[in-house]
């Protein structure tokens, strides 16, 4: 099974973030919890596009960061 995800370059590296969240979208289409479902495929899909970075708290994904904002991004 190839997953996409930040750790592709390694044959024995599966990226959990992207299984996790395969997961839970499969667990919410169970649940018929479609609004869920919709969240989290935008989530994973920002994810493997490498614009954001997730942690998961409890069990839940959360966004951690926008990887294209820079760090010293002040107002003048």
């Amino acid at each position: 099974m190839h997953m996409k995800g930040r750790y592709t370059d390694y044959d024995n590296v599966e990226d959990f973030i992207s299984h996790k969240l395969t997961r839970l979208i499969h667990d919410m289409m169970l649940a018929q919890r479609h609004d869920i479902v919709q969240v989290l495929q935008e989530a994973l899909i920002s994810y493997e596009d490498g614009v954001t970075d997730i942690a998961f708290r409890e069990g839940w994904p959360y966004i951690v960061r926008d990887t294209h904002v820079e760090e010293n991004n002040t107002p003048d």
